[in-house]
């Protein structure tokens, strides 16, 4: 079996959508945000249907990207960089970003050239 890597990280299965998943390795709300404050970069995963993973880097830009950072490995699809559309202060605005660029993550990892 292969080892599941990001193993001990949290799945956000509020962003479940079409069976992928965003996986918390930043924490985005524990942080002491002050009224006007939020987060605007971190590191998380994605988990596909078939519980395959990869890496996500991300940042707040004007329009969303996905750009590949690492290769597929044997135990993950990659690491992207991600451009998320809003800040993270809430687990709404995580939702909308990880749907907002899910269509890129889909093509990445139909892209992905690992043993599915």
């Amino acid at each position: 079996m292969k080892p599941i890597v990001y193993n001990g990280f949290p799945l956000m299965m509020e962003t479940e959508t079409d069976g992928y998943i965003y996986g918390e390795i930043t924490d985005h709300f524990n942080f002491d945000y002050e009224e006007d404050e939020s987060c605007t970069s971190g590191d998380g995963f994605v988990q596909a249907p078939d519980g395959s993973r990869a890496g996500i880097i991300w940042g707040v830009e004007e329009e969303p990207y996905l750009s590949v950072c690492i290769e597929s490995e044997e135990d993950r699809w990659g690491v992207y960089n991600v451009g998320f559309v809003k800040p993270i202060k809430t687990i709404d605005d995580l939702i909308f970003n990880f749907k907002t660029v899910l269509p890129l993550i889909k093509g990445a990892y139909n892209s992905a050239k690992f043993d599915k």
